[in-house]
């Protein structure tokens, strides 16, 4: 082994129960370090707000509603949770506004919606679902309100995304240092009763970040991808190393060529991105059986249900 290998971090590993062709739905909300912000209480409301989307999307999947429905509602939950980094709560880019991404996979046939650079949108996992349902195109930036009202998007102006909390993590930010501040990219994967699995992400990016930048999260193949042949998977933590290790699509090939398992697959696609000097996490719903959380940070905020059961971290 050497130096570089050794020094690597280890991934920790969390087991999705599920039955080998059943319903599951796995969430995560950011990984990274835990702070000097986190509380008790604080945690104890990312857990309420994990169980809240859980049940979201859960319900419609025991309805029989395709897994990009249960995807979708369990996103919406935690984009309106301003704990979290996406929608309300979003961090802030280096101007102050809010700067969303967005990303809609599904696995059966590879069709992808995504948006970067949102600026009122109130929920951004819809932008990218109306793009892939609406368009003939894959990816928009900056989709202008017009277009957006278009797709019946509802619109916030930006005081409703703006949270005392990431105006604070703004000006320290500023002022003490621009270190990597991680906190809650959210992301949901699924498995319906039919078999066909999806994935979605969505994030504000990171904190005091310039204008214009994009990170792993609306980029298919990096943060987010599913093909029904292998895996869905959503991802979270430095979005720049997860990118040049094409993360999410290299947990995918690494499941459908070289056989490997799902865990596997994700780990050792997490120590592509520690090399590149990133960590962070993914969940990940395989095509048959169960799905994994796994993470090289020292936390990720995640949870699943499956007629097995349910379980939540944070």
């Amino acid at each position: 082994m050497s130096t570089n290998e050794a020094a690597l971090p280890q991934s920790t590993v969390r087991v999705a129960q599920a039955d080998p062709d059943g319903i599951l739905l796995v969430i995560h909300a950011g990984a990274g370090n835990r702070g000097k912000k986190d509380t008790p209480e604080r945690r104890a409301q990312v857990e309420q707000d994990l169980n809240r989307a859980l049940e979201a999307g859960y319900a419609l999947l025991e309805q029989g509603a395709p897994a990009e429905d249960a995807v979708c509602a369990a996103i919406r939950v935690m984009e309106d949770a301003p704990e979290f980094n996406a929608g309300r709560g979003a961090a802030l880019t280096s101007e102050g506004i809010v700067s969303m991404d967005s990303c809609l996979m599904t696995g059966v046939d590879g069709e992808v919606g995504s948006a970067c650079g949102l600026t009122t949108s109130k929920n951004p996992i819809n932008v990218a679902r109306a793009i892939k349902e609406k368009t003939k195109h894959v990816m928009f930036a900056k989709p202008g309100d017009n277009l957006l009202k278009e797709w019946g998007i509802e619109l916030c102006d930006s005081e409703y995304f703006i949270t005392s909390a990431r105006q604070e993590s703004l000006r320290e930010a500023q002022s003490n240092g621009d270190e990597w501040e991680k906190h809650g990219t959210i992301g949901a994967v699924a498995r319906d009763a039919s078999g066909n699995i999806a994935a979605g992400t969505s994030t504000g990016g990171i904190t005091n970040q310039m204008p214009g930048r994009v990170g792993d999260s609306p980029l298919p193949g990096c943060g987010t991808y599913a093909n029904n042949d292998s895996v869905a998977i959503s991802c979270t933590g430095i979005g720049e190393a997860f990118v040049k290790e094409v993360a999410a699509h290299q947990v995918s090939d690494r499941v459908l060529y070289a056989k490997e398992d799902p865990v596997e697959a994700a780990k050792a696609a997490l120590d592509g991105v520690a090399r590149h000097h990133g960590d962070g996490g993914m969940i990940v719903v395989p095509a048959h059986g169960d799905g994994a959380m796994v993470f090289n940070s020292e936390m990720m905020n995640c949870g699943w249900k499956s007629p097995k059961g349910s379980y939540v971290q944070s």
